[in-house]
């Protein structure tokens, strides 16, 4: 019956993880304009990040830069997804070019995915906390610490301290506010409730109150997005 569970589970799992990065067999390859253009961008705002431009310039840098890092990093996911390992001379050209600066991407010997570069939304958000790309910077930086956190189950993270994991928390409950366009609330609901499950097997939070919480993340998606994965996710997850 458990491992029926745990089946079920990453079964679900996997299913709501491959919807949120989008299409893993359809995508363009990097062309050799492209290349020199994504080197070009990443040149300029790290040369306006580093310089003595007001701090909401800087911000505004490095939020780019972070942005434009997950770009590739999905692009060179999808590949290792569709294929296995990066494929085509102006990808592999890039991830050489990116792996001779600070911008190189690193490869989980967990998942064997590219992990996102979170240095740079943290520093756009300390550098501008009123900025007009702040909830997406911080929707970007739980959705991408999420995701990296863990291979198979969420709730056996491969590397999340309590102080990360509570962190991650509050982000997640400051975003239920928000109007962006660009978060995606059926996601945060669903990353935030996995996270009190997470803190409840910690026994980090106090189970009645982090249950209720749970329960209304459930409500929500359920009114927003009836047919989500997530919902039967989050589900199996709590019985787990």
């Amino acid at each position: 019956m458990k491992h029926a569970l745990s089946k079920k589970i990453l079964q679900l799992f996997s299913c709501a993880a491959l919807l949120v990065c989008g299409s893993v067999f359809a995508h363009d390859s990097i062309t050799a304009e492209g290349r020199k253009n994504y080197v070009a961008k990443l040149q300029e705002w790290h040369a306006t990040a580093s310089s003595s431009a007001p701090a909401a310039v800087r911000a505004k840098a490095q939020y780019q830069i972070a942005v434009m890092l997950d770009e590739i990093r999905d692009l060179f996911n999808q590949d290792v997804i569709s294929h296995g390992k990066i494929k085509g001379l102006e990808t592999s050209t890039l991830l050489n070019e990116l792996g001779r600066g600070e911008d190189k991407l690193e490869l989980s010997t967990k998942t064997g995915l590219y992990i996102a570069h979170l240095q740079p939304y943290r520093e756009a958000i300390r550098l501008d906390p009123k900025a007009a790309f702040l909830d997406h910077a911080r929707y970007m930086l739980l959705k991408s610490q999420f995701y990296d956190s863990f291979s198979d189950d969420p709730l056996k993270p491969i590397s999340q301290s309590k102080e990360e994991l509570t962190e991650m928390i509050t982000i997640g409950e400051a975003l239920l506010k928000s109007k962006d366009a660009l978060v995606n609330m059926e996601e945060v609901r669903f990353i935030l409730a996995v996270h009190y499950i997470q803190a409840m097997v910690q026994k980090s939070l106090p189970k009645e109150e982090t249950q209720k919480k749970i329960t209304k993340l459930l409500q929500d998606l359920r009114k927003d997005s009836p047919h989500s994965l997530k919902i039967p996710t989050i589900e199996a997850l709590q019985q787990q």
